[in-house]
């Protein structure tokens, strides 16, 4: 356990460096300003602490580690780099490291053999028992699953052997014990040898090892497959990771009634803090962090950090991506706190038309929103707030001038800067979450996410010279 006193003087160093911003981005923070350590940001520089380097230093790490969330495991095992983290890696519990494989070997409903050869390959430079020991601690359908992908097993006493190609031969090996023939399927790229993982496990345990050559000669891959895909989803759910399907709601117009009461406790899941990579976008001003940051009961702040946490996990699904891209990670984290702050904003503005964001009535206001509105809800309600600017770039584009001039080819467009930005700022509204762009001169292919409604109607302006440009 951490003392409060370090966790405080760590929680300083961490906002007086990260919220010396306001919330339109130019002020600075003075030497003069004290930043008051609400509970949020005190559990945001908890986060914080819990960063890879500051792990691998602690006196006591099997304890840190197993005082981990499985989430906050994967993100800093991959923070870290996963030759670097080798001494955590060996820390985590069987939990601990089936989130990680599940977080990191599964492309959608695909399953990654050369992912998890990734995530044993430290175990394997360690010795051959290690390697061993850390396969059969693998879900059981899990170690067939990777198998079952990467070698083709024969009896060669009941099966039909295919006979040899001379010009491609395949890579053949009998098992240790004689009792069964070993292919190598093709195609594979992996850092450990399948037949170099099987001699091991064989000396570890050959009785464990023959009954995996048993049913992966009789299974069927995709029965296997289709096994190790509905556990894997279920632990995903308790993760807070939507399905697909689920999560592409997001984009989806917000709930015009105002919700039932809900439970003001967090719920049962496995998804509860914020890991450290969702932590320091979280600093950063916004009306998010400004309302959360008045939120003084723990049930309370404790069930909208795992809301939040929810709706993280939900849009790093629905926008493609995968968890294991760090920065891509980062900028998610600060898309959805723009999107939800922006949510925020439209439903004060619906309740008090004058009401700017920047006044502290206003997130006070905001604070007692986030008792009534989910975080998802939320976030659709931001997304509700940019939806004009979808409706109106869509009718731009059936301009015939405007649709020209934006679908020219690469080699005829202009090589003029703000031609450049004009077109990043059109591309950034034709996705499927309108974003900002072509704001930045060096990068105009940045796009951000919209975060207050001054945007919007900048945008919207912005959007109209330019149609008007070429409607003449």
């Amino acid at each position: 356990m951490i003392p409060l006193l370090k966790i405080n003087i760590v929680a300083h160093a961490f906002l007086r460096q990260t919220l010396s911003l306001t919330l339109n981005g130019h002020n600075t923070m003075t030497e003069s300003n004290i930043i008051e350590l609400t509970p949020f940001r005190i559990d945001l520089a908890r986060a914080l602490t819990r960063r890879g380097e500051r792990l691998l230093a602690s006196a006591d790490l099997a304890d840190e580690v197993a005082a981990l969330e499985p989430l906050e495991a994967y993100y800093i095992v991959r923070e870290l780099g996963l030759d670097q983290a080798l001494p955590i890696l060996r820390e985590l519990s069987h939990e601990q490291m089936q989130a990680c494989l599940d977080l990191d070997c599964w492309n959608r409903y695909d399953f990654s053999a050369e992912s998890l050869d990734e995530w044993l390959a430290p175990f394997a430079s360690i010795d051959p028992e290690t390697l061993s020991q850390t396969f059969f601690a693998l879900d059981y359908v899990l170690q067939l699953l990777y198998l079952t992908q990467t070698v083709t097993v024969y009896d060669p006493d009941a099966d039909e052997i295919p006979p040899e190609d001379e010009e491609n031969p395949p890579t053949r090996a009998m098992t240790p014990d004689g009792f069964y023939l070993l292919e190598l399927k093709p195609d594979l790229t992996l850092k450990i040898h399948p037949f170099t993982l099987l001699d091991g496990l064989y000396l570890y345990d050959s009785a464990a090892t023959h009954r995996l050559m048993s049913e992966i000669r009789v299974d069927l891959p995709t029965q296997i497959e289709e096994e190790a895909l509905r556990f894997r989803s279920g632990r995903m759910e308790d993760l807070g990771f939507a399905t697909p399907t689920e999560a592409i709601a997001l984009f989806s117009r917000p709930p015009s009634r105002q919700p039932l009461p809900r439970p003001q406790e967090p719920l049962d899941s496995a998804a509860n803090r914020l890991p450290s990579v969702y932590a320091g976008p979280l600093l950063e001003t916004s009306l998010l962090q400004r309302a959360l940051s008045l939120v003084a009961t723990p049930q309370s702040l404790s069930r909208m950090e795992q809301e939040l946490v929810w709706a993280i996990n939900s849009a790093i699904i629905a926008y493609g991506e995968k968890p294991q891209d760090i920065a891509h990670i980062t900028d998610i984290v600060t898309r959805v706190r723009d999107t939800i702050s922006l949510g925020l904003e439209s439903l004060l503005v619906e309740q008090e038309p004058t009401c700017s964001p920047d006044d502290a009535a206003a997130a006070a206001k905001a604070a007692e929103l986030l008792e009534i509105w989910c975080m998802t809800d939320l976030f659709r309600h931001g997304y509700g707030a940019t939806m004009t600017l979808q409706e109106k770039v869509r009718q731009a584009m059936a301009e015939p001038r405007f649709a020209e001039w934006y679908n020219l080819p690469d080699t005829e467009q202009s090589d003029e800067p703000a031609d450049r930005l004009e077109r990043a700022f059109v591309a950034g509204l034709l996705n499927r979450q309108p974003m900002r762009g072509g704001f930045d001169p060096g990068n105009p292919e940045t796009v951000r996410a919209f975060a207050d409604l001054v945007e919007v109607a900048a945008t919207q302006a912005r959007l109209k010279r330019l149609v008007d440009h070429f409607s003449g």
